[in-house]
Parts: structure tokens; C-alpha cells; sequence
């Protein structure tokens, strides 16, 4: 490199650090004036703006079409100012609806609901939501307060989507955004790199074949897309699994905090009317048929 690049390089160096020194010495007020605040109040405060995943155990079809794989959503928090959110993903209700399901008419969006608003549904339904504090930085979580908001504005009606709109993958990518230059550090558990998507969403919906035979009806190909370990993190419990053992700059990624709806786990009977014996059932059903008009002509 010549020399007179390496100078330039040096300055520019030396100008930056100068900078993020200047900035380290400025009082909490000079600092919140230069960003056009009145006030004394550290927003780089580690607990200015608290972001926690929130997981919500899976459910019954009866209770919720959409919940039956559990759901993921982001609680955000600034106790100096008395907000407390949660930010979601929120789809028409399926049930009563299955025309509009089939033909695509179904809607979803971002919601931002008050915390104690939001959860009283869950409390209503005895369905147990885990909360997990997720360690970023302070510039990161007010980054990720302003990218929930924007997808609330521009996304509060949009087709129902599980792949585009999925609870899980989109924390994935609107996290990392806002961590973004720092990143997350993964571990990988061998199914994801061993499993197809098909055989996954198999795994996660074996009690639910009716659904399971939809989903793949309607969202077949696009689940053979999803090929990376990261495209197929679309399950709340996946989530769980794999950030637990992530690291952000070299710490643990989430830290449990507690429940935020304590209830029993749902356990689900797999039905033994599944698609399979409905097609064998309507299989021997036009076969009797054929026979029987066969039998009927032959007597003739």
C-alpha cells in the first residue's frame, strides 16, 4: 500500500477514535442536546429499553388454528417512560373462515398491544407464555423499537403469509437488523442441516394431520425454498432451542426471566381420522361403487 494511502488511513483512524472519545467524554445533557433532547435521561442506558422473546406453549385447533406450533413475539419495554409493549404478528382467525383460507382472502399484520392487554387472551385460554431477555446493546434495542414500529405502520394489513410473515423468522430478521454491524454468534443443532423444511414442519405438526395436509396443500412449494439452517427457523420452539445457545459479542443471547402466564401444557391426541384414512376411506367407498355396478350389469 503506498505510503501516502497508509497517512490517510492514519488520520482517518486517529479522527474516528478522537470522535468516539469526544463522544464517551460528553455529559449525559450535552449529549441528549446534540440529539435535540431537553432532558438529562441516559438513553444508553443497558436498561433504557428492555427486549424480551416471548414464547407462547402451543395450542389446540379449537383454541387457535395459528398457535397450534406455539407462537413467538417481542415484549419492549422503557420503564423511564412507562412503555411497555408487545409487538406481533396477528392473523385472521381461521376457524369458520376456511373459504377465505383456501382462496387467499385472509389478512394479518404487525400489532403493538399493551403488554397486560395483550397476555389477557393467553391467561383467558390457560396457555402458558415463557419470557427470555434478550442481551443487546442499548443503541441495537432502540434500533429494533424503531423497526417494529415501521413494520407496525406499513404492515397492519397484509395477506396471510406464514413463510413471509412467520412469528419466529421475522424476530430472526428484524433482531439481527438491528444488532447489525455486531452479529449472532449460532450453534446449530444436526437437524437443521440433516432435515428438509417438509420433514421439520412434519416433526412439529405429527398430532395435527389435518392441518399439516394444508399447510402443505397451499404452502408446499414454498416450504422446498427454505433450504439454509436460518430459512427453516420458523418455529417458536425452534427459536428457543437455538437462541439459548447462541452468543451476542461472546455472551449468552437470552437469559430467562420467568413466566408470564403460568398454566398447564396443553396436551394434544393425534385423531384417528387423518387424511390418509379419509382417502383410503373414499379409495374403498368408489371401489364398493364400481363393484357393485358391475355386479348389477352382469345380473342383467
Amino acid at each position: 500500500m503506498p505510503m501516502k494511502q497508509i497517512r490517510i488511513y492514519g488520520l482517518l483512524l486517529l479522527l474516528l477514535m478522537s470522535m468516539m472519545a469526544w463522544g464517551q467524554e460528553m455529559s449525559v445533557a450535552e449529549r441528549n442536546a446534540a440529539q435535540g433532547f431537553n432532558d438529562t435521561i441516559d438513553r444508553l442506558a443497558p436498561d433504557f429499553v428492555q427486549v424480551s422473546l416471548c414464547i407462547a406453549d402451543p395450542t389446540t385447533p379449537a383454541q387457535d388454528h395459528s398457535g397450534i406450533a406455539g407462537h413467538a413475539f417481542l415484549r419492549l419495554q422503557c420503564p423511564i417512560f412507562g412503555l411497555d409493549y408487545c409487538f406481533s404478528y396477528e392473523s385472521e382467525i381461521i376457524k369458520g373462515q376456511l373459504w377465505k383460507l383456501i382462496t387467499n382472502q385472509l389478512k394479518m399484520g404487525m400489532r403493538a398491544i399493551p403488554t397486560e392487554m395483550y397476555i389477557s387472551d393467553y391467561r383467558e385460554w390457560h396457555r402458558m407464555v415463557h419470557e427470555y431477555h434478550i442481551n443487546m446493546p442499548p443503541m441495537a434495542e432502540q434500533r429494533l423499537w424503531g423497526i417494529m414500529d415501521d413494520h407496525m405502520m406499513t404492515e397492519r394489513e397484509v395477506h396471510r403469509d406464514v413463510i413471509a410473515f412467520g412469528c419466529a423468522n421475522t424476530i430472526v430478521r428484524y433482531v439481527e437488523e438491528a444488532l447489525f454491524p455486531d452479529t449472532i454468534s449460532y450453534i446449530w443443532p444436526e437437524k437443521f442441516y440433516v432435515q428438509s423444511m417438509e420433514e421439520i414442519v412434519e416433526g412439529q405438526l405429527s398430532n395435527y394431520p389435518w392441518e399439516l395436509f394444508l399447510l402443505n396443500l397451499f404452502d408446499g412449494n414454498g416450504l422446498k425454498d427454505l433450504k439454509t439452517p436460518k430459512q427453516k427457523l420458523v418455529y417458536p420452539m425452534d427459536l428457543i432451542d437455538v437462541w439459548s445457545k447462541s452468543m451476542i459479542n461472546g455472551e449468552p443471547m437470552l437469559e430467562y426471566v420467568g413466566d408470564l402466564v403460568e398454566a398447564e401444557p396443553v396436551v394434544v391426541q393425534r385423531p384417528w381420522f387423518t387424511p390418509q384414512v379419509c382417502g383410503i376411506t373414499l379409495l374403498l367407498i368408489c371401489a364398493g361403487c364400481i363393484i357393485g355396478a358391475l355386479v348389477r350389469k352382469r345380473k342383467k
